[in-house]
């Protein structure tokens, strides 16, 4: 198992956020389309809520891999973790991201979010796979029956809210909305995250070609700070059946492959603790849209 003393560089992200709540019966959600006002901005419409009555969200968890190419024990990781996404009983369960952070020099899907994120989650020892935006972990083990064993404990029925999301590009700019709806009241943040899907780079230790395709890769977080960047921005608290919505402008780097890239958004519920858990998160698609997904 390597371990991997690491230094961050603050990383400057040029984006906009806007947030705000509607109360029951306020429905933002539009239908129209999306349209381009006289400065460029676009402005974009959210899918149609398909089931407005309703607030039986299906629960996705995310599975946060730590690794990088440099690490020539991450292949075991990234078996196993094969082994789950050809599983269809889990296929609705989870969300998989990857932190490309044990090395910069040598691996084309390293990105400074994805070192803040393990900065913050990982123990520092290469690979490890952590669970909704905590420390939680499967140890030293890759093995994939235990890694689904975990994803099961954390696995819930209902989601304490859904998630409706578009997104357009303009140019290098890309805008995002993204919309809440709360099953259970509190207070939540939401955030938004572009992954990057078929990075080729060599992978030390890879066994077969595959393994030096990565995807899943986080390669920015939309936020002012870094907390905003990994939680998301604060909203008002909110009523069982509320909705909220949030927009972000993010400035796409021209090394990604656009067409291979994604939103992931996420949303956080504050616990009596008062730290914030993954209540729900959701994929949507580059100049598209996902709507609420119920059960």
């Amino acid at each position: 198992m390597n371990t991997f003393l690491r230094t961050w560089a603050a990383a400057l992200v040029a984006l906009t956020f806007v947030a705000g709540c509607e109360k029951p019966g306020n429905d933002p959600e539009a239908t129209g389309p999306d349209t381009q006002n006289p400065d460029g901005n676009i402005t974009l419409e959210l899918p149609a809520d398909p089931q407005p009555q309703s607030t039986d969200f299906s629960h996705r968890i995310m599975l946060l891999q730590h690794t990088g190419t440099y690490c020539s024990n991450c292949p075991r990781l990234m078996s196993s973790l094969k082994i789950l996404a050809e599983d269809q009983a889990y296929a609705g369960k989870y969300q998989h991201v990857a932190a490309h952070s044990y090395n910069e020099t040598g691996d084309a899907a390293y990105s400074q979010a994805a070192a803040h994120l393990s900065q913050a989650f990982c123990s520092g020892y290469y690979p490890e796979l952590t669970f909704n935006l905590t420390k939680d972990n499967t140890g030293t083990s890759t093995d994939p029956e235990t890694i689904k064993a975990h994803t099961d404990a954390l696995h819930k029925e209902t989601a304490d809210a859904g998630i409706t999301a578009v997104s357009r590009r303009n140019g290098s700019t890309l805008s995002i909305k993204a919309g809440i709806k709360a099953a259970k009241a509190g207070t939540y943040r939401i955030a938004a995250w572009v992954l990057e899907d078929g990075i080729r780079s060599k992978q030390e230790g890879a066994s077969e070609d595959w393994q030096n395709t990565h995807n899943n890769a986080v390669r920015i977080m939309a936020g002012k700070t870094l907390n905003m960047k990994i939680y998301g921005e604060k909203l008002d608290p909110m009523a069982a059946g509320e909705t909220a919505q949030a927009e972000f402008t993010v400035e796409m780097d021209p090394a990604w492959d656009a067409d291979n890239c994604k939103v992931f958004v996420l949303v956080n519920a504050a616990g009596t603790d008062g730290r914030y858990d993954l209540a729900n998160c959701a994929i949507c698609p580059l100049d598209g849209s996902v709507e609420y997904q119920y059960n």
